[in-house]
């Protein structure tokens, strides 16, 4: 936690958001411990500019304002669906809430990630969590980017792609008896009722991602290892593989939860491709806060 600030105390507030959380951190040029909370993400393709505008008040906001909140002098929001300048402008004008003092700088997660990793260096980057995306960095910007097509067309490898490919096998009867009595055991619902649930699921992607965590639960049973493996194969094909020079010259780096829970599959599948894998966080809000503390 933040020590209270003077009035010429310089902040900095950074960002990272998915589609399921975003983690903020407050820093100072003191180095002090950085204040980190997450609240729910904050993805702009997915919520409205009202349903942002209010997380914002009263999720974001409040642990802020004991810690002089008008004295934060940077906003570095990194954010699903940002690379718009359309969704740029918007969430500047939202985080302005924050501090009206505060130069704002919105960009995509893909850049967050890039920087966790990577900080100044050259570099593969990719991100595997909730949804899925590859980028070649500089160490300064993004030159290269798979577009996202979401968990329709796209997020290959991602918790989404694992779920939805998981429900898949479930309900066309591909499960072996073990995997799929343990499945109905954790969800007892006939496979009709499972169909009917899914499309009318508000939020399908994130109805998909749900089914992740039975996938980490189970993940020592040898279906799910073929499953998850299978998935980043597909990964490898439809993002990194796009890539043909930089995959031959530089390591993948790899952000997320499936990246971080499911370390020694990726690494597995990345063998078969010919691709190194370099570091991997959970978290890229970890690098950010080295990678700003160091760049006051």
């Amino acid at each position: 936690m933040l020590p209270l600030p003077n009035k010429n105390c310089n902040m900095k507030l950074i960002a990272d958001s998915g589609a399921t959380g975003t983690d903020w951190a407050l820093i100072d040029h003191n180095h002090n411990a950085p204040l980190v909370y997450r609240t729910k993400g904050l993805n702009v393709n997915y919520l409205t500019e009202e349903e942002i505008h209010e997380s914002i008040v009263h999720d974001v906001l409040p642990p802020l304002l004991s810690l002089h909140a008008e004295n934060i002098q940077e906003i570095h929001f990194f954010g699903a669906g940002c690379s718009n300048p359309v969704k740029q402008k918007m969430m500047s004008r939202l985080l302005s809430t924050i501090s009206q003092n505060a130069r704002i700088f919105p960009d995509h997660d893909m850049l967050g990630a890039a920087i966790s990793l990577c900080g100044d260096d050259t570099g593969l980057v990719s991100i595997l969590g909730t949804g899925s995306n590859t980028c070649f960095y500089d160490g300064k910007s993004v030159k290269k980017n798979i577009l996202s097509l979401g968990y329709i067309f796209g997020d290959e490898g991602s918790g989404t792609y694992m779920g939805k490919h998981l429900l898949e096998k479930y309900l066309k009867g591909d499960f072996p008896a073990d995997l799929e009595k343990i499945f109905y055991n954790k969800y007892p619902k006939q496979k009709y009722e499972l169909v009917s649930e899914m499309y009318a699921a508000p939020k399908l992607g994130a109805y998909f991602s749900s089914y992740s965590y039975f996938i980490s639960e189970n993940r020592t049973h040898d279906y799910i290892q073929y499953l998850v493996k299978d998935c980043f194969r597909d990964f490898f094909r439809e993002q990194v593989l796009q890539f043909k020079d930089e995959c031959k010259k530089y390591s993948l780096g790899a952000v997320g939860s499936i990246a971080f829970l499911f370390e020694n599959e990726l690494r597995t599948v990345a063998a078969e491709f010919g691709v190194n894998i370099g570091n991997i966080l959970r978290n890229p809000i970890e690098g950010l806060i080295k990678y700003y503390q160091q760049h006051e």
